[in-house]
């Protein structure tokens, strides 16, 4: 029972700890939708400032060549709503999630299709009856006066019975009023990652220093320098990323991937690390087995291949895949460190483990604390996701969403602070022996002159009393 519950707890961590997509508030759309299509979501929620702003710039053209135009029977809307008009219009159902360009369904009986007759934030015709079409671009721009989230949303209205495709070609730019096009719940995540940097770059260089003075040839240290420099990179990538982004909107494909790759591969490196911690090796144990390397080898390479897959993938269908197998294959790497770690903790504290040498009570000590900072740090990393979900929930509005990433990053902070001082008790426990046999060494020096001290004194007592008195003495 206790097995299900903790395979129950991983599972939902992980479920928790999918990452969101964060997109840029300057978008550029080329859309292919139906007349039958009811609606298109075409950009995500959005919170502005009062006085913020709004502009889009619109073309419909036809598809196929030559160029055919749709007829005056398709009524095309553009609209903009509110997060109160879309959640009292109950349409969050729609548009599966916010994703871009998803349409809704083209059942006449979903509540989207009513689209056409409620009020929205603003609204423009942009093709059809009895609006007089045009050929050439529209532009609308407009202030955003209240303090919430808006969504472009594109809809027909269509009432004929044949089918027609056709092109729309959208640029929506969305600003507040400091100029800046992060939203209002976003903008502290430049600030943020940019004390992430600082902080960053001054444990890694610690470390570093350290890596070459006193854990010179540790190889677990070598690994969580390398698990340091990684995220280093990631927080640099993430620094420009989002610095690019308030200044010209613009979502930056390539330094987006960049971030996800990275964050990726310092997973990667920082789970082997504890499932190397959590197997005893070079603590408990000098080598693995062929099977266990095997294994290790195995479960890391298809943990950096679906990673990376899921990160460069532009197909649905195959990126959800890889994300399944993703996390599947971590959440096989993360039961195998609790397995691992717990095992290897109990034997050790109750003297049936084997060991190479034996151990003295300082380095049994030094053992036990590895096992226990590095059980207590895992299992805060998988129950973080749960607490901090109910507390985005219940506690935070949308306004405050930057304090969830800025609370993880706390957390991931303290995690790397603390293995930092794990090992610590890590070079003590290698320490040790060298000064307990050297120890040994001096103290039996001082006993083996005592001993020959001890028989040399009877023989001078003896050869002075079969010595004969001096006349003088006499």
């Amino acid at each position: 029972m206790a097995m299900q519950y903790v395979v129950a707890t991983v599972f939902y961590a992980f479920i928790l700890t999918i990452p969101s997509i964060v997109h840029g508030y300057r978008g550029t759309y080329n859309l292919t939708i139906s007349s039958k299509t009811r609606m298109t979501k075409v950009t995500p929620f959005y919170g502005t400032e009062r006085n913020g702003n709004a502009s889009i710039a619109i073309h419909v053209d036809g598809v196929g060549w030559p160029r055919k135009l749709p007829s005056d029977k398709v009524n095309l809307y553009l609209s903009v709503f509110n997060a109160k008009q879309w959640i009292e219009y109950d349409l969050t159902s729609y548009g599966t999630s916010a994703e871009e360009g998803a349409p809704c369904s083209t059942d006449d009986t979903h509540q989207c299709v009513q689209l056409c007759s409620l009020p929205s934030f603003k609204r423009f015709q942009v093709w059809g009856d009895p609006y007089k079409h045009s050929t050439g671009q529209q532009f609308y721009s407009f202030p955003l006066t209240d303090r919430t989230e808006y969504t472009v949303v594109l809809f027909s209205c269509s009432s004929q019975a044949q089918t027609e495709f056709f092109n729309v070609f959208m640029e929506v730019v969305m600003l507040n009023p400091d100029g800046r096009h992060l939203s209002i719940e976003r903008a502290p995540l430049e600030a943020i990652y940019l004390l992430d940097l600082i902080f960053y770059a001054m444990i890694t260089f610690l470390c570093i220093v350290q890596r070459f003075s006193i854990y010179k040839g540790v190889k677990l240290y070598s690994i969580f320098v390398v698990t340091l420099s990684l995220k280093l990179f990631q927080v640099v990538f993430e620094v420009v990323y989002y610095r690019k982004l308030s200044a010209t909107g613009i979502d930056d494909v390539v330094l987006y991937d960049a971030t996800r790759i990275c964050d990726i591969m310092t997973n990667a490196v920082f789970l082997a690390l504890l499932l190397l911690i959590s197997l005893g090796w070079t603590i408990t144990r000098d080598h693995l087995t062929k099977r266990e390397r095997q294994l290790f080898w195995v479960f890391f390479s298809m943990y950096g291949v679906f990673g990376f897959m899921h990160s460069v993938c532009n197909d649905p269908n195959y990126c959800q895949s890889f994300l399944l197998a993703f996390y599947v294959v971590k959440f096989l790497i993360t039961f195998c460190i609790i397995v691992a770690l717990n095992a290897n903790l109990e034997r050790l504290r109750a003297g049936t483990l084997e060991l190479p040498r034996p151990l003295t009570p300082t380095q049994l000590y030094c053992k036990i604390l590895i096992f226990y900072n590095v059980r207590w740090t895992f299992l805060a990393i998988l129950v973080f996701p749960i607490g901090l979900m109910f507390v985005e929930v219940a506690v935070l509005t949308w306004e405050q969403a930057w304090i969830g990433i800025l609370l993880q990053e706390l957390l991931y902070l303290a995690v790397f602070v603390v293995i930092a001082h794990t090992f610590k008790f890590y070079k003590q426990d290698q320490v040790t022996p060298s000064r307990t046999s050297a120890a040994q060494e001096h103290a039996e020096i001082p006993s083996e002159n005592n001993d020959e001290q001890a028989e040399v004194a009877p023989e001078n007592a003896e050869a002075g009393a079969e010595q004969p008195r001096s006349p003088r003495s006499e």
